[in-house]
């Protein structure tokens, strides 16, 4: 589909939460702007996002629940080593009570405010998650004051103007093949990182990156990162993404299928034992209370099992789990848990492996130290004390009954996390730290500043809330800047 007019206020490149929270701001100011999404429909990852961030807010202060603003951000800049932007996160905390206000006036709805794990009481859910927050409240609003929306066409290039200025945008209709060129005195890119690009992934992310399982859109091909370098921004932040611990890793069928299913639930999430390349556990498997830890401990490793037995099948189908769901899931058994497994094995998916006894699983998939470390393990469960690794003693189910089961797990992640260089005004900086004039980024290509190595999963909802902070934050920058 191709835009209306051939010259705007603001063009903003991706319709996903940190575009649309864009859009939204850029309705608020009566701005004219486009919003250019390369896929049939809107939302991308934003659709599967849980909850946000945010401090101080009125839900909190509901539910009872007290933060310093201070300690918080200590934490943060503890946690990322000191490579957050110290200015931006304050900034950020400071007015994240106020998005949440902002989020409610344009038909956003909350169920309540959670954690994750041990992490602080920071997620405020979205009812519906981010699909319904995005298309019963952010968009409809946009087009509802003006916001031009466009599906089907991609960004090709930046235009860059004769004092090296960002000018406007080159669109390709999918439909037509038609290219146009579309003038605009601010172009926000919001494309969502490059997760989805496996060469990217291979040259930027420093160890088995063979091993992600993308569990998202599928969209995030760095287009906007490609075509902001080609413009003169710096390449940084590259290498870091939001790991959220084990995922079965299949490609027969798309990565979602088992993402919290009861099959990927009790190999990634309730702490069986694990093993390695050769058939040692290298970790407490409940380090998943912290996902980005579990994500971290995981990728070291060539490659993991999650080691199933019968017991533990029943144990899981029949009795209660060791570690509960919530807030994203009430359920306490795994019922299906068995299915899955029946149809695995029949399926011949690639990631499960049965046998009689743990003597043939090791030698089925060359594990050579398995059968003395299920003894050791074994032991520990007896002994009601995991001397090895400290797991603690509601975890410890020993791995005796057969059939014995081996689940192939990769590394899940919902998005990467930069690219691009911004300051606390969502300016996107070249190599000297200056600003590229028109251009801004947002959502999960400008939020290295948020982080270090690490996803902070100690703040839960930390980078949705920032995909709404900074799309609101480039749009006031780009009004100021356009007057």
């Amino acid at each position: 589909m191709l835009a209306k007019n051939s010259e705007y206020d603001v063009v903003i490149v991706g319709g996903g939460l940190s575009g649309m929270s864009a859009a939204a701001q850029a309705a608020d100011q009566g701005l004219k702007a486009l919003v250019i999404e390369k896929g049939r429909s809107t939302g991308g990852s934003g659709n599967y996002v849980e909850g946000v961030f945010a401090v101080d807010s009125k839900m909190q202060r509901e539910q009872g629940i007290e933060i310093n603003q201070a300690e918080l951000l200590h934490d943060e800049q503890e946690y990322s080593h000191y490579k957050a932007n110290t200015k931006i996160w304050r900034e950020y905390i400071k007015q994240s009570a106020a998005n949440i206000d902002w989020l409610k006036a344009k038909g956003v709805q909350f169920d309540n405010v959670a954690t994750l794990g041990s992490g602080i009481d920071t997620w405020h859910l979205f009812s519906g998650l981010g699909n319904k927050a995005i298309h019963a409240g952010l968009e409809p609003f946009a087009r509802e004051h003006g916001v031009e929306i466009i599906k089907s066409a991609t960004v090709t290039d930046l235009v860059i103007g004769k004092d090296k200025q960002v000018t406007g945008v080159k669109v390709q209709d999918f439909e037509s093949n038609t290219v146009a060129t579309i003038m605009a005195k601010a172009v926000i890119i919001a494309t969502g990182g490059y997760l989805n690009n496996q060469k990217m992934l291979a040259k930027y992310f420093n160890e088995n990156a063979n091993r992600i399982v993308p569990v998202n859109s599928g969209k995030n091909t760095g287009d906007g990162l490609t075509m902001a370098w080609k413009a003169g921004a710096k390449q940084f932040g590259l290498g870091m993404a939001m790991m959220f611990g084990g995922q079965i890793k299949e490609s027969a069928v798309p990565s979602y299928q088992y993402w919290k299913s009861d099959l990927g639930i009790a190999s990634a999430e309730q702490a069986p034992l694990w093993v390695n390349e050769i058939g040692e556990r290298f970790v407490k498997e409940n380090v998943f209370d912290n996902w980005a830890h579990a994500g971290n401990a995981i990728i070291r490793q060539e490659r993991v099992y999650a080691i199933l037995d019968q017991g533990i099948i029943d144990k899981f189908t029949n009795g209660s789990l060791p570690r509960s769901l919530k807030p994203l899931s009430t359920k306490t058994k795994l019922a299906n848990l068995p299915k899955m497994l029946t149809e695995a094995v029949d399926k011949k998916r690639s990631f499960i492996t049965k046998a009689d006894s743990v003597a043939e699983l090791a030698n089925q998939i060359d594990l050579p130290e398995l059968a003395t470390t299920v003894k050791a393990y074994n032991h520990a469960c007896e002994q009601g004390q995991d001397l090895d690794f400290e797991k603690p003693v509601q975890y410890l189910t020993s791995v005796s009954q057969a059939p014995f089961y081996a689940i192939e797990l990769g590394v899940g992640a919902y998005c990467t996390m930069g690219g691009l260089r911004v300051n606390e005004r969502n300016e996107v900086l070249d190599a000297n730290g200056r600003k590229l004039a028109g251009l801004y980024a947002v959502g999960n290509d400008a939020a290295a500043v948020l982080v270090g190595n690490t996803y902070g999963v100690n703040v839960p909802g930390s980078e949705a809330g920032y995909c709404v902070y900074s799309g609101r934050v480039a749009v006031q920058m780009a009004e100021k800047y356009l007057s």
